[in-house]
């Protein structure tokens, strides 16, 4: 685990996210893992009452990006997710929403919009969006899982 004074020297190799959801709408919880280029990782969680598994997907993507800029990184970052949602929504439909004044092509108000545009602007040319299948094998998105809903039992 890592020293919270050894953060700001430290490089974000990359960070993986995920939600989950007992119900949808339900109880939900959100988890991510932040690797660092030294082999280190830190683990983040939240959770919520009532919500949705897309906003519990979205809720960790912006805690992974949150951190990140916290930390001042100047180096690209990599984010995974196993949500398609989250993935065509901030590299594909959100340009779109943007011009139509955050309307889908059906002309209806895209939903979840205060998160949507809490991760616009966390986003930038710095980070790269890559999905990855969940239950998949894959080490740090099944940690993720595990996380979220591990949170999902403590409400």
């Amino acid at each position: 685990m890592i020293q919270l004074q050894s953060l700001n020297s430290a490089t974000i190799a990359s960070i993986y996210t995920d939600g989950a959801c007992s119900g949808n709408p339900g109880a939900g919880g959100w988890g991510v893992v932040i690797n660092f280029s030294d082999g280190t990782s830190k683990e983040l969680g939240g959770k919520a009452a009532h919500t949705t598994n897309n906003q519990m997907e979205l809720a960790g993507a912006i805690a992974g990006l949150k951190f990140w800029q916290d930390l001042d990184q100047k180096q690209p970052v990599q984010i995974f997710t196993d949500s398609k949602y989250v993935i065509d929504g901030i590299t594909k439909w959100i340009i779109g929403w943007k011009k139509n004044n955050w309307r889908t092509a059906s002309k209806q108000p895209v939903k979840n919009q205060e998160l949507w545009q809490t991760l616009d602007q966390l986003n930038s040319s710095q980070v790269s969006w890559h999905w990855v299948q969940g239950h998949s094998g894959d080490p740090d998105n099944e940690r993720c899982d595990a996380i979220a809903r591990n949170q999902i039992t403590r409400l």
